[in-house]
This record gives structure tokens, sequence and C-alpha cells, in this order.
């Protein structure tokens, strides 16, 4: 057998490795700041609480400040989480990165979620 076709191998298995490890918090923040980026909320719609009201300049501001930073390179959860009931996340942007708490209810729905530049303090 020969070692390139191996090697190759063994190398897109730590690549699907490391998506696998992606937990539930990760996802959704990486879904709602996506679309954000968009200004388009309605592919997370079902995620948020009902109780979340958001509205079209709220999100539009956020929409040209996050979609400014460039695409999404990686969205990690932080632990432990300074703020309690949340989960801390960084999210590694092309141009910076940024920290993203994410508090979900018993439902799984999103009830808050708040991100400020991780230079900003």
């Amino acid at each position: 057998m020969k070692t390139r076709p191996l090697v190759a191998l063994a190398a897109v298995a730590v690549l699907l490795a490391g998506c696998a490890t992606e937990n539930k918090y990760e996802r959704e923040a990486q879904k709602i700041t996506q679309a954000v980026q968009k200004n388009d909320m309605s592919s997370v719609k079902d995620d948020l609480s009902p109780s979340i009201k958001l509205n079209r300049v709220q999100v539009a501001n956020w929409s040209d400040e996050l979609s400014a930073q460039g695409k999404i390179k990686s969205v990690k959860e932080v632990t432990p989480c300074d703020k309690a009931g949340f989960h801390c996340l960084d999210v590694k942007f092309d141009k910076s990165t940024y920290h993203e708490w994410l508090q979900m209810d018993d439902q799984n729905k999103v009830v808050n979620w708040h991100f400020h530049a991780a230079n900003a303090g």
C-alpha cells in the first residue's frame, strides 16, 4: 500500500473528527452569527424564544458590524464561562475575534445572545 493515500486519508479523518467535536452551543452561535451577517434571521427564527424581540434596525446594525469582519473561521466554547447561565464563545473571523454569550432555555430555545469585539474589553 502506498504511503501518500494513507496520509491523505488520515488527514481527512482528522478534519472530520475536528468537525464532530463542535457542540450544540457552538453550532447555534455560528448559525445566529451567520444569520446576522446576512441580515436575515429567518434561518434561526425557530431557534429563538418568543420572548426575544428583534427589530430590523437592530439586526441591520449588527449585520453591518459582523459582516465587516469577514468569513467565520471558527466558533469555540470557552469554559468555564464567567457569565452565570450563559455559554461563552470565541468567534474567529478573517479580520478579528469576537466574544459571544449564548443562553438557552430548557426547550433549547435561545433566550439571550450578546457579542462584542475581543479587543473591546
